[in-house]
């Protein structure tokens, strides 16, 4: 009974978003880096690029290092150029809104929202993090906000049917939150967690998993596979529409293994502390895809908790369901921080 009350909101929640913009199939060889060897078989070519990738992820995640120079915005804004580059000139800045704390405690959070974030989302979050004492680096997602090369569109590029580009988003996206970090040790901070929403826990989890210095890492929703996750749930159907004209759901969860965090579990540091929030009644992040990831945790003996909310995706960001998750992040982070 509750399980299809959860569901039937959440179903009119996602369906408030009426400007979703499906883009048209393509595998998108151009945007992969390392560049695969040329062959006759282009999908081929793909499948065993993502197979080399997930063997060796150094080839895809490549440590950018600390950005050369940056930016000063105002008091709150920094930016600094991104280590993996695109066609967009706007998108290849990596934008960060600070809320620095008071205290001298040191103490900083990278912080990624969901994708197709607006500039206010997490705000509120960044804003108590400061008064507790942690300074939060609000990160904007590739092809978001100021980043986009459209003015006021959706973030429809970071992802879409077009599977070399949204590899190519995701690893600029990684690379983004590495020299983030980077930038904030180089100004003091000695403890420095992550913090991720949706694709922005996708894009976390990688960062944690490819870059140990992190102390902490805050995942919610987070599941298994990428390509799980856009053939399944709700928010992607129209990119699901799309794919399936041309592919199967098991040649997607291929094409898409370099991004998908099941994949490097067994890389996360054992120094690294980390709360994984997920939704029982989750139809964005399909629930039985996010126990995948918990127990791929379990099999590994990392330290981490777990907290399953009796509601879905998009009430995590309505009241009181937002505030519940919020306290359950700072409390965590009080303890392991």
């Amino acid at each position: 009974m509750i399980g299809s009350f959860m569901h039937q909101l959440e179903r009119r929640l996602a369906a408030r978003d009426t400007e979703r913009q499906p883009h048209a199939f393509d595998l998108g060889l151009e945007y992969l880096e390392p560049a695969p060897s040329p062959g006759p078989d282009p999908a081929r070519t793909l499948l065993q690029w993502a197979r080399d990738v997930v063997e060796d992820p150094t080839r895809f995640f490549v440590d950018p290092g600390r950005p050369p120079f940056a930016e000063e915005i105002g008091d709150d804004r920094v930016r600094f150029p991104s280590a993996v580059r695109t066609s967009d000139a706007s998108n290849n800045w990596v934008s960060l809104r600070l809320f620095r704390s008071d205290r001298a405690t040191r103490r900083a959070m990278v912080v990624l929202p969901q994708w197709n974030a607006d500039p206010e989302s997490h705000v509120g979050l960044c804003r108590m993090l400061a008064e507790r004492g942690i300074t939060a680096a609000r990160l904007t997602l590739p092809f978001h906000e100021d980043r986009s090369p459209y003015e006021g569109a959706r973030a429809d590029m970071a992802v879409s049917a077009n599977i070399g580009r949204t590899l190519r988003v995701s690893q600029q996206a990684v690379s983004d939150v590495r020299r983030a970090r980077a930038w904030l040790e180089q100004r003091g901070y000695h403890r420095i967690g992550i913090i991720g929403t949706s694709l922005g826990s996708c894009i976390s989890f990688l960062a944690l998993a490819q870059e140990p210095a992190f102390k902490v890492g805050v995942l919610h929703h987070v599941s298994s596979y990428f390509g799980d996750v856009v053939w399944r749930g709700i928010s992607t159907r129209h990119v699901r529409d799309e794919l399936e004209r041309h592919c199967s759901q098991a040649a997607v969860r291929r094409f898409w293994a370099p991004i998908s965090p099941i994949h490097f579990v067994n890389q996360v540091s054992r120094q690294t502390h980390t709360l994984i929030l997920t939704g029982r009644y989750d139809l964005t992040f399909p629930y039985d895809l996010s126990q995948g990831f918990h127990r791929a945790f379990r099999q590994y003996g990392l330290p981490h908790q777990v907290v399953v909310v009796p509601w879905g995706h998009y009430m995590s960001g309505v009241f009181p369901f937002n505030a519940i998750m919020v306290w359950r992040v700072l409390r965590y982070l009080d303890e392991r921080l």
